[in-house]
């Protein structure tokens, strides 16, 4: 949508955003009227350089030619559905993620903070289901982000800021490593443990990756303990 289409100003837009939506983010002082691959553009038609990918969600860039086909054709077929009908997009893309990343088996979620959610349910599910009530202990990074929903907050190793303060005690049952230290995440695998969760690379705490030898030495370390307990 054009600015000139609504007969408004940026100051009312502005003003519109104050009265009717909750102050939730300090916002840029520029109005994004459109966008065109690694650009935003505001209504003057002056260009800045997007470096968050719509919080490293986008990556294909805006507006991609192929992302938008092949949008506008679905839009021609169907725009929503439940998860109870077969669907052949939805069959043909986890095929490819599937046979692409080496994974057995995907859930689709609409976030990411509601994928971790969805992963501490499972795991938890699993562990108390299996091995006892007592068994739903998760061991994640320090200066790490999952998410705002609660579970994924209380996964999330940031006790002292503003994501956990304010909101009252987190879930029970999470423990923070130092993040890349293979020796800090197995220190805190105990009898309770039923899964490690971390980030290859920490955008929240910084641009920090994992080293390879950590991310494969976490994955057979926890599998090993984890699942011989």
């Amino acid at each position: 949508m054009k600015l000139k289409s609504t007969g408004k100003s940026p100051d009312d837009i502005r003003a519109l955003v104050k009265k009717y939506m909750i102050d939730t983010y300090e916002r840029y002082d520029f109005i994004c009227e459109r966008a065109e691959g690694m650009y935003l553009y505001n209504e003057k038609g002056e260009g800045y350089l997007d470096f968050y990918g719509g919080i490293a969600v986008n990556s294909t860039g805006s507006r991609n030619p192929r992302v938008v086909a092949a949008a506008k054709d679905q839009l021609d077929d169907v725009i929503h559905t439940f998860n109870y009908p077969y669907t052949i997009p939805q069959a043909l893309l986890a095929e490819k993620i599937c046979t692409t990343l080496g994974y057995d088996k995907i859930f689709y979620q609409n976030s990411g903070t509601e994928a971790n959610e969805a992963m501490i349910k499972m795991a938890r599910k699993y562990g108390i289901e299996t091995y006892g009530p007592k068994r739903f202990h998760i061991v994640s990074a320090k200066e790490s982000f999952h998410g705002r929903t609660f579970g994924s907050l209380s996964a999330t190793g940031q006790p002292d800021s503003a994501c956990h303060i304010g909101f009252g005690p987190m879930l029970p049952g999470f423990s923070y490593a130092e993040f890349d230290n293979l020796d800090s995440f197995k220190s805190l695998v105990t009898e309770d443990t039923i899964a490690i969760m971390l980030e290859p690379v920490q955008g929240e705490g910084g641009v920090h990756p994992a080293g390879g030898s950590f991310m494969k030495g976490s994955k057979n370390s926890a599998r090993k303990k984890i699942c011989s307990s």
